[in-house]
């Protein structure tokens, strides 16, 4: 019994092509006409921060060319990158901030507040919520010198998928959406090796403020989740994709602190 549950709990871990193929299809316009299961999703769980560095890689070239080859305004070109990043993610944890915008501002207990935020109708706690990320995001691009920018999209992207999947690790099941068997695919070990990673990465690409973001990727995921099951009950794939978005934006405000301070 216990060697059918050690097996099952390593299938949940184990990476597989498959899996990071539909870890991209789900994060990225880029088609994958392969057939992909969640569970081979959720065994790839843990590599989805390093999809996250590819989306800002793409990024940063598309950045690059507004910077130095269109010669574009700071505003101009923070404006499109974060418009690039939403539209080649296909726009798909944005639809987490909606929603949750809308959950937290509604009335009553967390089954009301729930099925708010599961209503297909965006109110005005979504748009206001997003408006407020979409400005502060694109301000936060704009107060990084451009020396620092382009490693900081690569980073910031590497970071809110780390700040997701941690939001996995706390907080009950949601009953329902494929959230709550991705979830499965994460633990603690799975944090802290990434922890290290991250870090080093962080470290590489700008000093010693990449490795303080690594940390704050993971207080913004455990506080998203705590949010979420004071409010809601449990962690919907919506706060996964909420979580998303609002670490990119709290990643980019600790940046331009720790570049004005250190």
């Amino acid at each position: 019994m216990d060697n059918n549950l050690n097996q099952h709990s390593i299938h949940k871990l184990r990476p597989s092509v498959n899996g990071i193929l539909g870890i991209i299809s789900f994060s990225t316009r880029i088609p994958i006409t392969r057939y992909i299961t969640i569970e081979q999703m959720q065994g790839s769980v843990m590599l989805w921060p390093y999809v996250g560095m590819f989306i800002g890689f793409v990024a940063m070239i598309f950045a690059y060319v507004l910077m130095y080859i269109f010669h574009f305004t700071p505003l101009l070109t923070s404006a499109l990158v974060y418009a690039f990043i939403l539209w080649f993610t296909g726009f798909n944890h944005l639809d987490g901030v909606l929603d949750m915008g809308d959950g937290l501002m509604a009335h009553g207990d967390a089954k009301r507040r729930l099925e708010i935020m599961r209503d297909s109708m965006v109110g005005t706690g979504g748009i206001s919520t997003f408006f407020l990320v979409a400005a502060i995001t694109i301000a936060a691009y704009l107060s990084i010198d451009y020396s620092h920018l382009l490693a900081v999209i690569v980073l910031a992207e590497t970071c809110s998928k780390y700040s997701m999947i941690t939001s996995m690790l706390y907080g009950d099941d949601d009953s329902k959406g494929i959230g709550r068997q991705i979830k499965d695919g994460m633990n603690i070990k799975i944090l802290l090796v990434n922890l290290i990673l991250i870090s080093i990465i962080g470290y590489l690409l700008i000093g010693i403020a990449g490795v303080v973001v690594a940390f704050v990727a993971v207080f913004t995921g455990f506080m998203m989740s705590f949010i979420a099951q004071r409010n809601f009950g449990c962690v919907t794939g919506d706060i996964m994709g909420a979580t998303n978005e609002l670490s990119r934006t709290i990643t980019l405000i600790v940046l331009v602190i720790l570049f004005n301070i250190l």
